[in-house]
């Protein structure tokens, strides 16, 4: 597999930090706090090769995946540590949960979910949109992980002939912040429908 060119990871660039800002916004209604997206310069965004992820300790990486369905194929994957995942509870859910461990056991999982689902959801609309093809986030998935295991799942996923972007992401807020790394794999039919949106923007200008 070929690496992506300049132009090619510039438009996608462009694009996925479009839906990250979608996705703070959403996440500001969700957790009722205002969410800010840090922003990012090109040193944090990697497509491979290599695969040069975040070192994350502990076996509870949380790794979520979600799959692009449609007309193009992708996979989504959002990245925390445990420490990170449980700040991130911490800003999300009220006291009465956090402190009953019943609770807590029900709801600790979902939280992490529909975050995701809120950012892949993000990203995956602002690509539908702008690359006017009809797809659409499958029903996420979490794994709880050592970072082998995490490395071993991503590359599993490259050797499936897709391409893959690395942004380390921050989202900020006076409760919290958090740095998910956010990957996105993407098919050739997925590149050449990026690199077309790209060319028509060079015509119109």
């Amino acid at each position: 597999m070929s690496e992506l060119s300049k132009n090619d990871l510039a438009v996608a660039k462009e694009i996925i930090s479009a839906g990250l800002i979608k996705a703070a916004e959403s996440l500001s209604f969700f957790m009722n706090e205002t969410i800010s997206l840090r922003e990012f310069d090109d040193t944090e965004i990697l497509s491979n090769p290599p695969v040069n992820l975040d070192k994350r300790e502990g076996n509870n990486i949380h790794l979520m995946t979600t799959k692009v369905i449609g007309e193009l194929k992708g996979v989504c994957l959002l990245i925390f540590s445990e420490e990170e995942a449980d700040h991130l509870r911490a800003a999300s859910l009220p006291a009465e949960i956090l402190n009953n461990p019943e609770m807590m056991a029900e709801m600790s999982d979902a939280i992490m979910l529909e975050v995701d689902n809120i950012i892949s959801a993000s990203v995956i609309t602002q690509f539908s949109n702008l690359l006017k093809a009809k797809i659409y986030g499958g029903v996420p998935d979490l794994k709880k992980v050592s970072f082998d295991e995490m490395n071993n799942i991503i590359s599993d996923e490259i050797n499936n002939e897709l391409f893959l972007i690395s942004f380390k992401t921050s989202f900020e807020s006076s409760k919290a912040n958090f740095n998910p790394e956010f990957v996105w794999l993407f098919d050739n039919d997925f590149v050449e429908s990026v690199r077309q949106y790209g060319l028509n923007k060079i015509e119109q200008n």
